[in-house]
């Protein structure tokens, strides 16, 4: 009898942590998440609303910001929240929106020794195609045609993007990137295609 329920609390808790969560945030509201599996499974975030989404992961003693990034409407991304942090989700439209929460497995993290400098810019996107982009350790957002994503990196910070499959290194955060900069993702990918 003990093993049948143990089988049946694993189950559940298996369930629990693979099921979708639909997420509404009213007009210009915050929704702020801390789930016990943030600790060991990363979250995939998926907003079908139309509107962009602010994304935050906050230091729960200290309420720092640790990332942010704005999701942009119809963007999809994967991001490391951490033991004990807190997502926040910020609606800063006039109309109610929903997103999808899901969790999946944890890439394997390598310790980043770069300086905790951190610099906020934003990733454009100009042309009309999705591009997938994979920012270890971070989140692997997927930039939506004609769109604009805030992000706050570290010094040092990698960002790659996938080409058939393949993961090819984009840029490399440092001081020539300063705050409020805005790149032209398309163009940095058509750039670095001509030259290869």
């Amino acid at each position: 009898m003990k093993n049948t329920l143990c089988i049946f609390v694993l189950l559940v808790f298996s369930y629990q942590i693979n099921a979708k969560e639909k997420i509404a945030i009213a007009a210009l509201k915050t929704v702020e998440l801390s789930y016990p599996y943030f600790a060991d499974f990363d979250i995939s975030l998926q907003n079908n609303s139309g509107k962009q989404i602010q994304v935050t992961v906050l230091n729960p003693t200290t309420r720092e910001q640790i990332k942010g990034f704005g999701l942009g409407p119809m963007g999809k991304v994967v991001l490391s929240v951490g033991k004990g942090n807190i997502l926040v989700l910020k609606n800063n439209s006039t109309k109610a929106v929903s997103i999808t929460l899901d969790s999946v497995p944890r890439e394997v993290e390598v310790k980043n020794q770069s300086a905790s400098t951190r610099i906020s810019f934003t990733l454009h996107n100009a042309s009309l195609k999705s591009i997938p982009l994979i920012i270890p350790n971070v989140m692997n957002p997927k930039l939506s045609p004609i769109s604009n994503s805030g992000v706050s990196l570290k010094m040092g910070q990698k960002i790659y993007y996938k080409k058939r499959g393949k993961k090819k290194l984009l840029l490399i955060v440092d001081d020539k990137i300063k705050a409020g900069d805005k790149i032209d993702v398309a163009k940095l990918i058509a750039d670095l295609e001509k030259d290869s």
